[in-house]
């Protein structure tokens, strides 16, 4: 009978995000799929100084919420670990902290290390793969996981708990999170940010890839980038802001993204603007001014396209409240 679920703190907080975002700061040619900086990042940071200036805004996995309430109503207690956790308990208190142990052989172990999940399972304890940063690479899982009898997921959503004797599974919402209908736990968390002293700049609307609107059905407006944007943001994170727009003398509210795209595995620098209102035109060659207001949070690798639209539908929800 399991007691208690030690849950690595990576997939709860979606901390990886930010010090990746933080290293490509620094290095905007630094490739974060390379091995070593994905397996620790820590060693390759200048400064840890963004880290803790930024930390309240991370948010939780998308479905690590749920799954932590579902433990609960298990009476299962769900125990976070991370090398991080001194710094990371005093923004998170609803999680409960603690070093992991390999003694408890009454405990689930979820972790996304597979040398340590092997270490775990060798001695005959519980253990679940939770699949890491190299995610989308299947050639690089079938040829690790070849042979091996470690039970592996790629999201909460597809946890196997049927294996563990659950006779239930969480319920996970089709909107994950509703922050304009309702507070509950999900919501709470996810709605965090960070007021800016403003960052102001006029740039021209030019055409981008197309995903805005046909594949995430948010239209977006891809601006222009210049030596001069480029020296108003450069102490910005990759990662979603909000802020108000100006198009035409009529003012929006919208949010943004600055960054590289990680899901779709882009390098080049974007900034791609969604304005709250109904537009019957495209305004390709127009000039749109942008006063940045408050950062949401870093960009994200998501684990499914699921995950990306979820993430973008909260992020529209949470910027209306700040800016409209």
């Amino acid at each position: 009978m399991i007691s208690k679920c030690y849950i690595n703190c990576e997939i709860i907080l979606d901390f990886n995000s930010l010090l990746f975002s933080i290293l490509k700061k620094q290095n905007p040619d630094l490739n974060l799929s390379q091995n070593d900086v994905q397996e620790n990042p820590k060693k390759y940071l200048e400064t840890q100084e963004l880290l803790v200036q930024n930390l309240s805004i991370i948010k939780p996995q998308i479905g690590a919420i749920e799954t932590l309430q579902f433990l609960q109503s298990q009476n299962i207690e769900p125990i976070i670990y991370s090398e991080y956790s001194e710094q990371l308990q005093q923004y998170f208190p609803y999680l409960k902290w603690q070093e992991s142990t390999d003694q408890d052989q009454g405990a689930l172990f979820i972790d996304p290390k597979l040398d340590y999940c092997e270490q775990l399972f060798q001695k005959d304890l519980k253990v679940v793969l939770f699949k890491n940063h190299k995610l989308k690479d299947k050639d690089y899982w079938n040829q690790l996981l070849q042979n091996k009898k470690i039970p592996f997921v790629e999201s909460w959503e597809s946890f196997p708990w049927q294996d563990f004797k659950f006779q239930t599974k969480p319920i996970f919402s089709v909107e994950q999170y509703k922050v304009n209908e309702c507070e509950n736990a999900a919501t709470q968390y996810w709605n965090t940010f960070l007021k800016l002293n403003p960052i102001e700049f006029t740039s021209q609307i030019i055409h981008g890839r197309n995903r805005g609107g046909t594949m995430l059905g948010i239209p977006t407006a891809n601006l222009q980038i210049n030596e001069e944007i480029l020296n108003l943001t450069k102490n910005l994170l990759p990662g979603v802001y909000t802020g108000i727009t100006y198009l035409d003398n009529v003012k929006y509210g919208g949010v943004l993204s600055i960054g590289y795209n990680p899901y779709f595995l882009d390098t080049p620098l974007t900034i791609e603007v969604y304005l709250y209102g109904e537009f019957q035109e495209d305004f390709y060659g127009a000039n749109l001014r942008l006063i940045i207001t408050h950062f949401m949070r870093p960009e994200s690798d998501f684990r499914t396209f699921d995950h990306l639209i979820k993430a973008i539908s909260n992020d529209k929800i949470i910027g209306r409240k700040l800016v409209c």
